[in-house]
């Protein structure tokens, strides 16, 4: 890679712009920017490096690893079906029918990770390989270098039931996982945060492939969600599942952590992640309630919410709560510990304001120096035992105390889930669904409750994440959007048949929330929003492409031009040729003025040539500019210009066709 992009500088000086000249473009945080973009392609190439033998560290090694490098995913049409979008004119939210490696691919030419662009979250509850499941992987695992470069463009998968007593099953399930996790990796901005739900049968296998896709050193968490216990274990009762959380750059949410630090909502908490402490708004409801009613008569009021309490279910969150007593101020709890933690804290003497004896020093001293002590002793925050011999204790109120971190434990039994599916949908429509409420809770969490996240899910399946989102948005007047991807249950024997599934199970489940109409008949909400459908109607082609806009085209080029090259700073706006530049900084045009309903030739000619060089110098992007049109008439000349043939170079980059040379 270095020695590539050492011979294009070097050769620049034989195409009419010296090195030096094309660096003085830049500014300082631009030229910063190119340099950190090439390292992180240089540390992306280095990712899965083929040469393990060398390799200081533990790799993950398995047949089929030089293909997946191979391979190069195809992107897809995505059309809306509007028959069955629902509202769509309420809501940004998308639901797509299709293979979901290919629609992220094609995904990218609008969501595309970079610090402004791309996915706030991507939640992946994959298959988990447990000898039901049914996935596409790649069948042709043993390739030598010519194989793989005259098989780069050839998909050869397989689709099929990998049962337990198949030996490759493992080897199955990372050549379908592989490149769907680096689809991902694209697709995050670079605070995002990917979560991949998974049991004990491929943990193993899943936490090596984010550690080289993600890197070890941006792993967050790995959470485990107690759902249920099994009684008839032989041995032991393995009833949890396991969420590993990752994100894209941990130096990056570490930025953003900090910056939300300096903003009063974050303050309190240093920006840290923290949730809502479960069972605490009710109580807040409730007081205020008592308060409306009763104004500023305490008695009543902690009345009030005495009987609350009682009339609470036994196993509702809030009882939970130790915050139950009202003063002027709210409700509180006057429990708090004034030891300092660790011991060797400072020693003095508070006095009790009825013995006027010095109270009891904590053994490992107070919590606080002295002149803090007295501030709170002066705001009524110190709640004093009978007599001095008692310790007193730190006065909290809840509205202070709202959240609280998240434990990596999370006992939530997954009945609820299944009630919650079932309710919407019938019974037994579909097997251990994730919770929407749990789901939700984690969202908010790790994008800091952002009212204005895109989630993407890309085995949506019955549109769990789609409903948490939903409600997410319901409950503080949010914007979020959500991308369900789903391509069905391919089993002949399946309840509902793949060409029906997303349309019959993914989206009609949020079409019911949306509108309130649940198979249970029950009076449940209705929210203002809607969603559109798509179907990926396959592989991009010529006719297709020659139909194009002259956008939806240009997005085509600017994906498959090279790896990286849609990125935010590779696009040209308001140009009428040049739609953008490479990496290096070359830049890319596009001869395309088609007229509705009749196909027009595009040609190349010296008029057009002219005008293309004019305002390549005009966007400052360097020679030879890469020229897309479907003929050319201008004299060749390489150092000027580079001639790509619409449709066949565009069928060429995508793999269809014979690759052309890349860029």
């Amino acid at each position: 890679m270095v020695k590539v992009i050492f011979i294009q500088q070097c050769d620049l000086k034989s195409r009419g712009k010296k090195v030096s000249s094309f660096l003085n473009d830049f500014s300082k945080e631009e030229l910063i920017q190119q340099l950190e973009s090439l390292k992180e392609e240089l540390e992306l190439s280095r990712v899965f490096n083929t040469n393990t033998k060398n390799s200081g560290d533990a790799v993950l090694q398995w047949r089929g690893r030089e293909r997946f490098l191979a391979e190069r995913p195809v992107p897809v049409n995505l059309k809306i079906d509007k028959n069955n979008s629902f509202q769509s004119d309420k809501g940004d939210h998308r639901i797509i029918d299709g293979d979901n490696l290919s629609v992220m691919t094609s995904l990218l030419t609008e969501f595309r990770g970079g610090e402004n662009k791309g996915v706030d979250i991507i939640y992946i509850d994959p298959p988990y390989n447990t000898g039901e499941d049914v996935f596409s992987y790649n069948d042709n695992y043993n390739l030598t270098k010519s194989e793989i470069k005259t098989l780069r463009s050839q998909v050869g998968r397989a689709e099929e039931l990998v049962g337990l007593d198949d030996p490759s099953r493992h080897t199955k399930w990372i050549n379908h996982m592989a490149p769907r996790l680096w689809a991902a990796r694209k697709l995050l901005k670079t605070t995002g945060v990917v979560i991949v739900s998974i049991d004990e049968h491929e943990l193993p296998r899943l936490w090596m492939l984010m550690e080289e896709i993600f890197g070890p050193s941006n792993r967050i968490a790995t959470l485990i969600w107690s759902r249920s216990r099994k009684n008839d274990a032989n041995y032991i009762s393995e009833g949890h599942e396991y969420l590993l959380v990752w994100s894209r750059s941990k130096e990056m949410l570490d930025t953003r952590r900090r910056q939300l630090a300096q903003t009063p909502q974050w303050e309190s908490d240093k920006g840290r992640w923290r949730k809502r402490k479960e069972g605490a708004d009710v109580i807040l409801e409730a007081y205020e309630l008592a308060k409306a009613e009763y104004g500023e008569d305490i008695e009543k009021i902690q009345t009030s919410l005495d009987n609350f309490f009682k009339l609470l279910p036994k196993d509702h969150p809030a009882k939970k709560i130790r915050f139950k007593k009202v003063d002027h101020k709210g409700v509180y709890n006057d429990d708090g510990n004034l030891s300092w933690p660790g011991g060797g804290g400072p020693r003095y003497d508070i006095i009790h304001p009825l013995t006027k004896k010095a109270c009891k020093v904590p053994t490992r001293g107070w919590a606080f120096q002295e002149e803090e002590m007295l501030k709170l002793i002066a705001g009524n925050r110190i709640a004093f035992k009978k007599t001095h011999q008692g310790i007193p204790r730190l006065i909290t109120y809840l509205v202070d105390m709202e959240t609280e971190v998240q434990t990596s434990i999370i006992s939530r039994t997954g009945q609820r889930a299944v009630q919650t599916v079932d309710g919407i949908l019938g019974k037994k429509i579909f097997k251990n669904p994730k919770d929407h409420e749990m789901l939700a809770e984690i969202f908010n969490l790790v994008t800091w409750r952002q009212k204005d996240t895109v989630i993407l899910d890309p085995y949506a399946g019955s549109g769990t994440t789609g409903h948490a989102v939903i409600s997410m948005n319901a409950e503080d007047d949010g914007n979020r959007c959500f991308i369900l991807i789903e391509n069905g249950d391919p089993r002949k024997n399946a309840k509902i048949a793949r060409k029906k599934y997303t349309q019959n199970l993914t989206a009609e489940r949020i079409k019911r929330v949306i509108n309130g109409d649940w198979f249970d008949k029950k009076e449940h909400p209705k929210y203002n929003t809607g969603y559109t459908f798509y179907r990926s109607n396959g592989d991009i082609t010529k006719k297709e492409i020659m139909a194009s806009t002259r956008e939806s085209l240009a997005d085509l080029i600017l994906q498959i031009v090279e790896d990286d090259s849609n990125r935010i700073d590779c696009r040209v706006e308001g140009r009428k040729y040049v739609i953008g530049k490479t990496k290096l900084g070359y830049g890319i045009a596009l001869i395309w003025e088609p007229i509705e309903g009749i196909q027009k030739e595009q040609i190349l000619t010296w008029e057009i040539l002219d005008d293309v060089l004019n305002e390549a110098d005009a966007a400052n992007v360097m020679q030879p500019i890469h020229i897309y049109a479907t003929a050319s008439t201008a004299p060749v000349d390489n150092e000027l210009y580079k001639f790509h043939q619409i449709p066949n170079a565009i069928l060429a980059k995508l793999g269809i066709l014979d690759n052309e040379e890349d860029l």
